[in-house]
């Protein structure tokens, strides 16, 4: 070890006289070692909110969508084979989509409750495109959507039992019509309504399932019929969207799978992907925890001020050994390094305990959800956490590289004294 390392550290140890300026190095290594645990945590806090929502929003809303620009009806068995065809591609499915008023009825048959919803129509049967589906779903099952339920209802006064294709709705809308699973629920289309010919298009379907994503947006909306009955619904809705959802292998490559989509399927179709969707939201999530680790980061900061005072006030008490140093030969650079060593090693260390602790409450917060929420204001009933290794890697090496900042003042200051009028006057 070369003999300003070993000098350095020695300067770290106090003597009876400079016990003061010890304290202040535990104070500046304390600082630090706060500072970087309080970052590490924040940033690992917000990464797991952060994917937690993206895999609610994407359990939903497919990685791209494809559609006509134009909203006419169309064959797209030979475009989601092409698609399909894809390297990129995991899953493509067709779908329909429109927005519905769901009505509730009563034990009698009159009709109790009215809410707005979203329809989507899906292929239930081998569909991988809904496995985040059925991972929310808290009862039923996706082959209800193909299954007829007898069910007994009341026309003017007489029961009688008919078959009625299944639907599984969220939670939240399911408690806002008072529905249980096995109770009708009318789906009409709010186009068919304006039309002053006619009647309007309705569809009696049976609750089959509930889901529940955490997501309010969804849980109070969605509700999702087979595809052939959602069609049957809708086929005159001039709000009608029909196409393609795709599911990719690597989410984060929507951008580019999309733009080679939309070239293969032409002018005629509108081709988005979810990083366009939800662009505003993802984006200021990514501003959130840029502020936080620079905010956290001043706390580094002010433990590099202490590091400063301390190897300031190190620099004056070994005025004398710094002089008997230059005078045995030493260079001037030999000795701005004790000094950088000594800003090192406080940064080093505190950096060091900072981050462990760090990642192990970090991990024990995941692992053990020590720290609650209500679920329905956070989506989630426990702060998640995801440990990315660069978030710990970026911390640390901010930290040490202002401890070594902190550092260099002093050290050049140290390498400035003049042996001479130091040993003259001391």
């Amino acid at each position: 070890m070369r003999f300003e390392y070993l000098i350095g550290l020695r300067y770290l140890r106090a003597r009876r006289r400079e016990r003061f300026v010890s304290l202040i190095a535990v104070i500046s290594l304390t600082g630090v070692t706060l500072g970087t645990f309080a970052l590490t945590v924040a940033l690992s806090v917000m990464c797991g909110f952060q994917e937690d929502l993206r895999s609610r929003l994407l359990a939903f809303t497919p990685e791209i969508t494809v559609e006509r620009t134009d909203s006419a009806a169309w064959n797209a068995g030979a475009l989601e084979k092409s698609i399909s065809g894809l390297s990129s591609v995991s899953a493509v499915a067709p779908f329909v989509s429109s927005q519905i008023m769901a009505v509730s009825s009563s034990p009698s048959g009159a009709p109790e409750l009215v809410s707005g919803g979203i329809l989507r129509g899906v292929v239930a049967e081998n569909n991988p495109v809904l496995k985040e589906l059925k991972r929310t779903l808290q009862s039923g099952s996706l082959d209800s959507l193909d299954t007829p339920h007898p069910v007994s209802v009341e026309d003017h006064g007489k029961k009688r039992v008919v078959d009625l294709p299944g639907a599984i709705i969220g939670r939240t809308l399911a408690f806002d019509l008072g529905l249980r699973i096995g109770d009708p629920v009318i789906l009409i289309s709010p186009a068919s309504l304006g039309s002053a010919i006619g009647a309007p298009r309705l569809k009696r379907f049976v609750v089959s399932g509930y889901f529940f994503s955490g997501m309010y947006e969804f849980d109070s909306t969605l509700i999702f019929v087979a595809l052939k009955d959602g069609r049957a619904l809708l086929s005159d809705d001039a709000q009608l969207q029909t196409g393609l959802e795709v599911r990719l292998k690597d989410m984060f490559r929507a951008p580019a799978v999309a733009a080679r989509i939309s070239t293969m399927a032409g002018k005629d179709f509108k081709v988005s992907n979810w990083t366009r969707a939800n662009a505003p939201l993802f984006a200021s999530l990514k501003l959130e925890k840029l502020t936080y680790f620079l905010v956290l980061l001043l706390i580094v900061l002010v433990a590099a001020f202490n590091i400063i005072a301390t190897l300031v006030m190190v620099v004056m008490e070994r005025r004398k050994e710094i002089a008997i140093l230059r005078a045995m030969g030493a260079r001037a650079r030999s000795i701005a390094a004790i000094f950088l060593c000594e800003g090192a090693a406080l940064g080093v260390i505190g950096t060091g305990i900072g981050v462990g602790l760090g990642f192990l409450i970090s991990w024990a917060i995941g692992r053990f959800h020590l720290i609650h929420l209500p679920a329905d204001l956070f989506m989630v009933s426990a702060v998640p956490v995801c440990l990315h290794p660069i978030n710990f890697i970026a911390v640390a090496a901010a930290s040490i590289v202002l401890c070594l900042a902190a550092a260099l003042y002093p050290a050049i200051h140290a390498q400035s004294l003049s042996p001479v009028e130091v040993i003259r006057y001391e």
